[in-house]
């Protein structure tokens, strides 16, 4: 057996060892021993494979699979600049405390520092966002897998001498074991009553909720109801709609400002309202944080709980708000039924509430937040939030929908002209229902509502919100998929086909007649 092969085996054995059932590949010279040697017997292993031409696509849509599964997924790519292609999802995962592991191959390290083709400084290449990176010149370097958290991205950078055909090896039997999938295992009691205690000391608490895992809602369904504080809900925390916090729920993200809060607890992922940003300035509110990512979110001194999951609470909880709940309640659309928000709002009662939804970062997930009905609850919500990007969320949506029998993805015309190889990794024949929703305004409209750009001339804005005037049917047909345009105030299309793009041309007078009637006064 060749020394290339004796590494792949021992790399793909690590894997399998980790639990890594699903790989995404991205082919190329320096990896062909992991390659054919994981081709060769990923059926006999139980492994399923994917491959993809982009890295940077196959990194977003492997990232994907990790979100949907909880467990690791490994993207495999060739030496170079193809490893540079992974940084953002990296990111991502890192920020979302995503599994992803990411294997490189790489030139001998005499190569390093020569200029050589396809030899660049891959060690260490993703630096604070791979926080357990391997040079795995030797088989012994993977023994540091033993360091992993699980909870950000691994990096093995596989050394391989020039490939050759006797490189392919069909044993790679798991070589390392560690079950630990960093599921919620015993109850939290201090935790608890660290709780209880932050509550009693308020007055007027607010909780925000951000996206939150399906292990978390149970418990914090449990603490809203007892305490009865206020809430307000991203619609990736899947207690949105949920009807027996209605008492409680803040239906629009207007009101939080309006209850003049001293305590604000943030539970899950980082909350897309603007009141979380305006909390950053708002330094006699006490803050707290209850996550299972060590990120408070804020630049300011604040509380942080770190937690595997949510501490189940008892009798040590209870009510306790202070005050009234004079709110404005979520918003009408008769007087703009043709506004972008409008838009949502139909879809968000035409989706299924069994459907898997998507929202591709920037205006769909806020205006999901602001405008989806709370008479269909959508608990299978996602989105990515974890570094706020507009790239990959296609390939991501791919990903995270693999198995279930229908998923929307809503994505705005930008984001969809980021990720125009996604479709690639779409499986024909699978009997899965995909809508990818592409709602097009021309450009980047929510630039238009940020104070420092919002002044700027319609000349200049050509430049901020890169205006365009592109449709998506010829992009639909490069990929036999089935397209649908469908223009606000018509009925909503009947969908036949497993696979459809909806393009939504949007009413950008309307939607600015919207946003201007939620100005106050």
């Amino acid at each position: 057996m060749t020394g290339n092969a004796i590494l792949a085996a021992e790399t793909l054995g690590h894997l399998v060892g980790l639990g890594v059932e699903e790989f995404v590949i991205c082919a190329g010279a320096r990896n062909a021993p992991l390659v054919s040697s994981l081709l060769r017997s990923a059926q006999s292993h139980d492994c399923e494979v994917w491959s993809h031409f982009d890295e940077r696509t196959a990194a977003f849509f492997a990232m994907g699979l990790a979100r949907r599964s909880s467990k690791p997924v490994a993207v495999m790519t060739t030496s170079g600049t193809a490893v540079a292609e992974l940084l953002p999802a990296v990111i991502e995962s890192f920020y979302s405390g995503i599994p992803l592991v990411l294997v490189t191959a790489d030139r001998p390290a005499h190569f390093r520092g020569s200029g050589a083709p396809q030899a660049i400084e891959q060690v260490g290449i993703f630096g604070t966002y791979a926080p357990t990176a391997l040079d795995v010149s030797d088989v012994e370097n993977l023994k540091g897998i033993a360091d992993w958290d699980r909870k950000t991205p691994l990096h093995l950078n596989v050394c391989f001498d020039e490939p050759s055909a006797e490189d392919v090896v069909e044993n790679w039997n798991g070589a390392f074991t560690d079950s630990n999938g960093g599921h919620c295992a015993v109850e939290n009691s201090a935790e608890a009553k660290l709780l209880a205690a932050f509550c009693q000391n308020a007055q007027r608490p607010l909780v925000l909720l951000g996206s939150l895992d399906e292990t978390w809602r149970s418990n914090v369904t449990r603490f809203l109801a007892a305490s009865k504080i206020p809430f307000w809900a991203e619609g990736t925390s899947g207690l949105r709609e949920t009807p027996a916090l209605a008492e409680t729920r803040i239906a629009s993200e207007s009101d939080l400002a309006t209850l003049d809060p001293d305590v604000v607890i943030r539970i899950g992922g980082i909350p897309s309202c603007r009141f979380w940003r305006d909390v950053e300035n708002l330094t006699a509110l006490t803050v707290l944080s209850i996550s299972r990512q060590p990120f408070s979110g804020l630049a300011r001194e604040s509380a942080l709980l770190v937690q595997e999951c949510f501490p189940e609470v008892g009798p040590e909880i209870e009510p306790c708000w202070n005050g009234g709940l004079p709110l404005l309640g979520a918003p009408t659309f008769s007087e703009h039924p043709l506004s972008e928000p409008a838009v949502v709002r139909k879809l968000s009662e035409v989706i299924p509430s069994e459907a898997l939804v998507f929202l591709g970062n920037s205006m769909p997930i806020r205006e999901w937040n602001l405008a989806a009905t709370f008479e269909r609850p959508h608990p299978h919500c996602f989105a990515s939030r974890g570094a706020n990007g507009i790239d990959g969320q296609l390939a991501t949506f791919f990903g995270i929908s693999q198995g279930s029998d229908e998923s929307w993805g809503l994505f705005g015309d930008l984001t969809a002209l980021y990720d125009l190889n996604a479709p690639a990794l779409l499986q024909s024949g699978s009997g899965e229902k995909k809508r990818i929703v592409i709602l097009n305004n021309g450009g980047g409209r929510i630039f238009s509502r940020l104070p420092s750009l919002a002044g700027l001339a319609p000349g200049e804005k050509i430049h901020t919100e890169n205006h365009h005037e592109r449709h998506f049917d010829s992009w639909a047909a490069m990929w036999d998929l089935d397209y649908v345009a469908w223009q606000p105030g018509e009925a909503f299309p009947v969908l036949e086909s497993d696979v459809v793009v909806i393009e939504v041309t949007l009413n950008n007078e309307a939607t600015k007649a919207f946003w201007n009637s939620r100005k106050p006064g």
